[in-house]
């Protein structure tokens, strides 16, 4: 299949789990680094069973690349990025924490990947960019 459905099947998962993750977060009255360790931990479960037939691949791998996925995956977009995130849901409104979180996302991971990838961009996705920024602005301004 391809990548674009892969891509929109992330969204629906990830807008789906953040309702149900504010929602579940406010019903118990939990902090949002409880919330994040309830999700990590789930994660880390089903995760582990999942990529079990994969596991040979850590012994011819390593370090440097499991380093770069354990401190940017793990410390940064999965520890500090989702508690960061859920202290944004404990504060905000689905409608404005999600477009922020999730329209710069792409935004700032395109940057990266033009400047420390050398990947080109072709002129309309310069305007898509800038289209994704004022989209992120406007809900964020006029709550």
């Amino acid at each position: 299949m391809r990548a674009e459905f892969w891509a929109v099947l992330t969204a629906v998962c990830w807008a789906c789990g953040s309702f149900f993750e504010k929602k579940g977060v406010k019903l118990g009255g939990f902090a949002p680094v409880m919330g994040t360790t309830i999700r990590t931990a789930t994660s880390v479960i089903l995760l582990t069973i999942i990529s079990y037939p994969f596991w040979h691949q850590l012994r011819t791998a390593g370090l440097k690349p499991i380093l770069m996925i354990a401190i940017a995956g793990g410390v940064f977009a999965g520890a500090l990025g989702i508690l960061f995130f859920y202290q944004a849901l404990s504060l905000g409104a689905l409608s404005i924490v999600l477009p922020l979180a999730f329209c710069l996302t792409p935004v700032i991971g395109v940057i990266l990947g033009g400047v420390l990838l050398g990947e080109k961009l072709l002129p309309i996705q310069y305007v898509g960019i800038t289209l994704t920024i004022a989209g992120a602005t406007i809900t964020a301004y006029f709550r």
